[in-house]
């Protein structure tokens, strides 16, 4: 008997975690399991064709809300043209509807519930030997025109009986995202994570993760993403963990999801040690508006959370990504304006605003009348109104969230957003992203592709019309964030380059100084003036963009210099102008 273990990924660097358990921990003699990973991105006929040439005998998906809708689609297809082939469903999107579901599609037969490994394997051993079904828990299955709901099964107490699904040859992985897991479960029960319908958190033994773990560095693993759901609930194991891994990293980088106001002051003076570019933290806040946390059963220390992140934010030596759901209950859109305004104080590397989604087998969902929600009938199942917030406003809060995923999570505007966000409008980031917003729905560029140069035209544009009296010194800023990001490529033509008039020269000058070179440089001493020449670029401003407080308007040379083959500079170097005059009349409002 061949079974084949399948899905289809979000994108081609994630890489499934569950069909590797699922293959290790059901290796038998008597049937050969295939893992067969696709991307929601590939076409269905390609995908149809690769699973139907492996000719299955058992054919499985593991579903989530990103793709139940293509699986299906390829279970109908496949069905006629394998008729005596078994069809098996599992994963959370079919856990908590199984019967419903099995009832909607005829040809499948089976839908394991909640943790796969022991109900999958038992499942293969009774197709083989021709058993009935009617003993195995968590499964909900098909027999003629009847469909039976089979209790549920009890948790693995030993994870470590599981097989590590990360052996032999890892070099698959080596440009993809792996996934990990310490533990399973959540110690917390917010009402609309799946985590909520499971109690307790089981680990892994220690030895199993570091074994794991030293495996994964040794093989040069790019990127490790624990899924570990609160991984510092621990926080004397979480350290035990972080420590092994700075004590035998070699260039792995690993990201947790943590929660910030459970972090005590030894963790954290432990964090602020750690090397730059070792670790990156997932922090859900989700709100800062206690009605709304209180009203999904979760719980922050909000002085304790401010603290902790502020400090980890002021440090750089972590990236920090925080989230934000919007149309959580009681929150309305002033409120949501508040807690959006308070994450970006921080000034975290990125922010994600997300949107509420009622997931099947979530207490929410099935409060979703006591909220008044209308959510979208098929995946992902977001939110679209209630009695706290209305569809224009969501509709406003998703054009917000393009612009700051392309203005903020970029990284490309740091300098300009510092500006234009704390001096023209006083600090309120909402305020700012709101306006932005409406302006580029009224010039209907949301629907339109922009490459880089053209979204630093926009926010120009933006600025000229919106803010006149703010142009030539947006200009500089701007200026100065597209060189720094975007290595020798031609300014946006919106921005003034404002050169002197010996501009080539002075980087010539610089060229040819040996003592500057070496002084500054030292690691490209040996290099030509020409191979110099291609890592470096001399720049001008009518301030010193570097400087956010000043009020001067001196003209200043800044050398931006940039590693190899890297678009974006990794540092500057602030050079003296000897022909710059004391002061420049440069138009615009100073920073005050």
């Amino acid at each position: 008997m061949k079974a084949v273990l399948s899905t289809l990924n979000a994108k081609y660097i994630h890489a499934s975690l569950a069909l590797p358990y699922l293959k290790l921990y059901c290796e038998d003699p008597s049937w050969q399991i295939e893992i067969l990973e696709f991307t929601i991105n590939q076409p269905l006929e390609d995908i149809r064709t690769r699973l139907y040439l492996s000719q299955p005998d058992v054919l499985s998906f593991s579903c989530y809300i990103w793709n139940i809708e293509q699986t299906l689609s390829l279970c109908r297809d496949l069905q006629k043209l394998l008729p005596n082939c078994v069809f098996i469903l599992g994963g959370p999107e079919v856990s908590f509807d199984a019967a419903d579901l099995l009832t909607r599609n005829q040809g499948i037969g089976i839908v394991v519930r909640g943790e796969g490994e022991e109900t999958f394997k038992a499942v293969l051993e009774h197709i083989v030997q021709d058993y009935p079904l009617a003993g195995i828990n968590g499964i909900t299955y098909r027999e003629g025109a009847d469909i039976y709901n089979n209790p549920d099964r009890q948790f693995i107490e030993n994870l470590d009986q599981i097989p590590s699904p990360y052996q032999g040859d890892l070099s698959a992985y080596h440009d993809r995202l792996l996934y990990y897991e310490s533990s399973r479960g959540c110690p917390f029960n917010c009402s609309y994570c799946l985590s909520s319908t499971f109690k307790g958190v089981r680990t892994f033994s220690m030895d199993r993760v570091k074994n794991d773990l030293r495996l994964l560095m040794d093989n040069r693993i790019r990127t490790v993403k624990f899924v570990d759901r609160t991984f510092n609930s621990n926080e004397k194991r979480a350290k035990e963990i972080m420590e092994f891994i700075l004590e035998h990293n070699i260039s792995t980088r690993f990201h947790f999801e943590v929660c910030a106001d459970l972090m005590s002051d030894e963790f954290i003076s432990f964090l602020l040690q750690v090397p730059p570019e070792t670790f990156a933290f997932e922090i859900g806040i989700q709100s800062t508006y206690i009605p709304a946390l209180q009203a999904v059963g979760r719980s922050c220390d909000l002085q304790r959370f401010g603290s902790n992140v502020r400090q980890l934010s002021a440090n750089g030596n972590i990236h920090l990504h925080l989230d934000l759901i919007a149309g959580l209950p009681l929150e309305g859109y002033g409120h949501f304006r508040s807690s959006f305004n308070q994450v970006y104080e921080f000034y975290p590397d990125m922010i994600q605003l997300g949107f509420l989604k009622l997931l099947k087998g979530t207490t929410i969902r099935r409060d979703a009348g006591k909220y008044g929600y209308i959510f979208q009938e098929a995946p992902p199942y977001q939110v679209m109104s209630s009695d706290y917030i209305i569809y224009p406003e969501f509709i406003m809060l998703a054009n917000i969230e393009r612009l700051l995923e392309r203005y903020y999570n970029s990284g490309e505007f740091k300098t300009a957003l510092k500006y234009i966000v704390y001096f023209l409008y006083q600090g309120d980031a909402f305020a700012f992203f709101e306006s932005m917003a409406s302006f580029a729905e009224k010039h209907d560029w949301f629907r339109q592709g922009h490459n880089r140069a053209a979204e630093y035209n926009i926010l120009m544009q933006f600025i000229e019309e919106r803010h006149p009296d703010h142009r030539i010194i947006t200009n500089e800023y701007l200026k100065y964030d597209f060189i720094f990001n975007n290595r020798h490529s031609p300014l946006p033509e919106k921005l003034l380059l404002n050169l002197p008039d010996k501009a080539q020269e002075n980087l010539y000058q610089l060229l040819k100084d040996r003592s500057f070179i070496d002084q500054n440089l030292p690691e490209w001493s040996d290099l030509s003036k020409y191979d110099l020449s291609k890592r470096l670029h001399l720049a001008y401003f009518s301030l010193d963009p570097t400087n956010l407080t000043s009020q001067e308007k001196v003209r200043t040379a800044i050398l931006f210099v940039y590693p190899v083959n890297q678009r974006r500079a990794d540092r500057i170097l602030l050079i003296q102008d000897d022909d710059a005059p004391d002061k420049l009349n440069a138009q615009g409002q100073a920073f005050v």
